[in-house]
């Protein structure tokens, strides 16, 4: 009587066709979990440049970028070192995104400093997830969880064979294909679940088309940050600022020694691509002259403001 009524050879054709199967359903997994939701109602209107700014470096560029419009309209002012502080008399932010990133500002915040905001945690940050999920500029993070639980199949097809290993032992049954059998499953398993594990919410091929478009349409030139006024500020600042910030990071802030502070402390951003996109300029940590609009000197302890240069 063969032990689970079932000969050495046919129980490892059966253990191998599910390993097979576990295979396959895992490869499928992890497509399905990197792919987009496909645009499941009509997509209107434009991308905004937080929506760009998530598709390019995830939450934390959305903040960074948010953290760019307040520095321009000196809603809050950033220091050598990288401390953003609110600035005395300030107006008021200039969207809902920016307003809630100056309440996680608190009174004072280091850009370096490792943790996010937690923007990605707020209501508006999810909603805004959300709709680039719906309309399949972004990946379901649901899909990218629900791709990471399959490697379980091949635990579950391993227990078995432990089982009938042990089943085998027992009754001296000889178990050396059955050894060699679970080893390279234990190879292919951890493969596997280092792929599906890694799966993270991404931009969708929608939305890195989005994002090449956009960055076609927008240049990193340095300049003067144009000057807040009742009229039109916001799509000043939105064009002149915003934009690249969203698409490059920091350091595509138009304004040279602006520039130079947030490359030297802020912090890279992952999701589409890192930190990047323009080159460092400005100021030196020395006393040496800033060669960007304001064309004043950079002390050791001043804080840069929204027109760009370094104040006393």
């Amino acid at each position: 009587m063969e032990p689970w009524g079932m000969t050495g050879p046919e129980f490892l054709s059966a253990y191998w066709v599910a390993v097979l199967a576990a295979f396959v359903i895992s490869v499928v997994a992890a497509v399905v979990g990197r792919s987009g939701s496909g645009g499941g109602r009509p997509d209107t209107g434009r991308l905004d440049e937080y929506q760009l700014a998530w598709l390019a470096g995830g939450p934390v560029r959305v903040e960074q970028t948010a953290i760019a419009g307040l520095v321009a309209r000196d809603v809050v002012r950033v220091s050598r070192s990288g401390v953003l502080t609110p600035s005395r008399g300030a107006t008021r932010a200039d969207d809902p995104v920016q307003a809630q990133v100056r309440r996680l500002l608190g009174s004072s915040h280091r850009l370096s400093k490792a943790k996010p905001l937690g923007l990605a945690q707020t209501r508006i940050g999810q909603d805004m997830a959300r709709d680039l999920v719906a309309r399949g500029y972004l990946t379901s993070v649901g899909r990218a969880r629900a791709a990471k639980r399959v490697h379980w199949l091949f635990v579950l097809i391993m227990a078995v064979g432990v089982v009938r290993l042990v089943n085998g032992i027992s009754l001296d049954r000889p178990v050396g294909n059955l050894v060699f059998s679970l080893v390279g499953t234990v190879a292919l398993w951890l493969l596997v679940r280092f792929a599906l594990l890694n799966i993270r919410q991404r931009p969708a091929a929608k939305g890195r088309a989005a994002l090449n478009q956009a960055r076609g349409h927008t240049t990193t030139r340095r300049g003067s940050i144009p000057e807040p006024s009742p009229l039109g500020a916001g799509a000043l600042v939105g064009a002149a600022v915003l934009a690249p910030v969203a698409l490059y990071g920091l350091t595509a802030y138009p304004d040279e020694e602006l520039s130079q502070v947030f490359a030297m402390n802020a912090r890279p951003t992952g999701a589409g691509g890192g930190d990047g996109g323009g080159s460092s300029y400005g100021c030196s940590s020395s006393s040496s002259s800033c060669s960007s609009s304001s064309s004043s000197s950079c002390g050791g302890g001043s804080s840069c403001g929204g027109g760009g240069g370094c104040g006393g």
